[in-house]
C-alpha cells in the first residue's frame, strides 16, 4: 500500500511538472525570479511593408539579452541593429523572428562582450492586419 501511494504521488508530481506553462520558467517574468524581463518601451508598425523604427530609450543600459514581444497581432522583424556604448554597431540574429506569435517573448542574445546598448533599430511589419505593436524588453 505504501509503495502504491509513493507511485501515485510521483505520478502527480511528474504530471504537474509537464502542465506548467512555458512562460513560468526561470527568467521569463514570473514569480520571484530576479532575472525577469523588464519592459523598456514599445514601437508600433503600420502597413504591410517593413518599417524601420529607432528605439533610443536605453541610456547605456547593460543587458544580457533583448526580448521582443508582439502584443496585438502577428509580426515579422527582418532586421535588428544595436549600437553599443563603444560606438560599434552590430546586426543581431533575427532568424527566429519571421513570424512572431502575440504574447510570446522572443529572446535575442547579444554577440561579444559589450552589453551597453545606446540605440536599437527595428525593421518590422504586421502580418495579417494593418498595424502591430512590438514591446522591447531587456534582461540583466
Amino acid at each position: 500500500m505504501k509503495n502504491a501511494l509513493q507511485i501515485f504521488i510521483a505520478t502527480v508530481a511528474l504530471a504537474a511538472g509537464f502542465s506548467m506553462p512555458v512562460s513560468a520558467g526561470p527568467g521569463d517574468g514570473g514569480g520571484n525570479d530576479p532575472n525577469y524581463w523588464v519592459r523598456l518601451g514599445a514601437e508600433r508598425f503600420e502597413g504591410g511593408m517593413d518599417h524601420e523604427s529607432r528605439f533610443a530609450g536605453w541610456a547605456g543600459r547593460s543587458v544580457d539579452r533583448i526580448g521582443l514581444r508582439s502584443t496585438n497581432g502577428f509580426a515579422r522583424c527582418a532586421r535588428i541593429k544595436a549600437t553599443f556604448g563603444n560606438g560599434h554597431t552590430r546586426d543581431l540574429d533575427t532568424s527566429g523572428l519571421s513570424r512572431m506569435v502575440p504574447g510570446r517573448v522572443y529572446r535575442i542574445d547579444l554577440p561579444g562582450g559589450d552589453r551597453n546598448i545606446v540605440d536599437l533599430r527595428l525593421k518590422c511589419r504586421a502580418l495579417g492586419q494593418y498595424a502591430v505593436s512590438v514591446e522591447i524588453l531587456a534582461r540583466k
